[in-house]
């Protein structure tokens, strides 16, 4: 039985890869070519984000052009005498299986020279990268940012226009037939009082003591552990 939920599980990872990869056409429209542009490919590569289980499709000219896998010192200089890999018929398809920068070239006569070179840096999506989005696409906001007011004054636009106090300054409204303090003519809720001090019962309901957020959280964060010790136990 444990070896099924194993096989399960294997099956269920592999799909999720598959799922998830993305197959990248290098270069797009101009393919694998020698460009006019020495930086073409490399900005080309700036614009995406390449994990590991993506492929990059190389479509050349087999009779001009073939693709390299080599060295960052043989990338540099355009050396292509050993390199790592040699492919000589397209479509290319070459999967991106571990994480790291990967150089490749062509070794047709100074195609590398002109330009017909390109690095990708691979990274792992478990770090966070957070999927395929584009070399500049933006970043979620960092936890803690000034998107909601600090007690203390600092003030946050409503819809309307209006601000909204921070805790540092506010006034809770009394409750019905109790009189807030300080307001001229109102008559005093407590007997031999000037004015009305807040009570217990018109104080308003206190927000969720942070010991029971803490307990939720703690109980989600037990589930999970649970679930993840009994997929590791099969």
């Amino acid at each position: 039985m444990a070896g099924f939920f194993k096989t399960v599980t294997f099956m269920v990872l592999v799909f999720a890869a598959a799922v998830f990869a993305e197959d990248y056409e290098v270069g797009d429209d101009a393919k694998w070519a020698r460009p006019s542009d020495l930086e073409f490919y490399n900005t080309w590569a700036s614009k995406k984000t390449f994990l590991v289980g993506d492929v990059l499709d190389f479509e050349f000219d087999a009779e001009r052009h073939d693709v390299a896998i080599v060295t960052a010192d043989e990338y540099e200089n355009c050396e292509k005498e050993t390199p790592l890999s040699l492919i000589k018929t397209s479509p290319a398809k070459i999967m991106l299986n571990d994480t790291g920068p990967i150089y490749f070239i062509c070794t047709s006569a100074d195609h590398c020279r002109f330009g017909q070179k390109l690095t990708v840096n691979v990274v792992d999506d478990a770090s966070g990268a957070g999927g395929h989005s584009g070399g500049g696409g933006a970043t979620p906001p960092a936890p803690g940012g000034a998107t909601t007011p600090t007690p203390g004054g600092a003030t946050t636009p409503s819809s309307g226009g209006a601000t909204t106090p921070a805790s540092g300054g506010a006034t809770t409204p009394a409750p019905s037939g109790a009189t807030a303090p300080g307001s001229e003519g109102a008559s005093p809720t407590t007997p031999g009082a000037g004015t009305t001090a807040p009570t217990g019962s018109g104080e308003t309901a206190a927000p969720l003591p942070a010991e029971s957020t803490a307990s939720s959280l703690g109980g989600a964060s037990f589930m999970v552990a649970l679930v993840s010790a009994a997929v590791a136990l099969f």
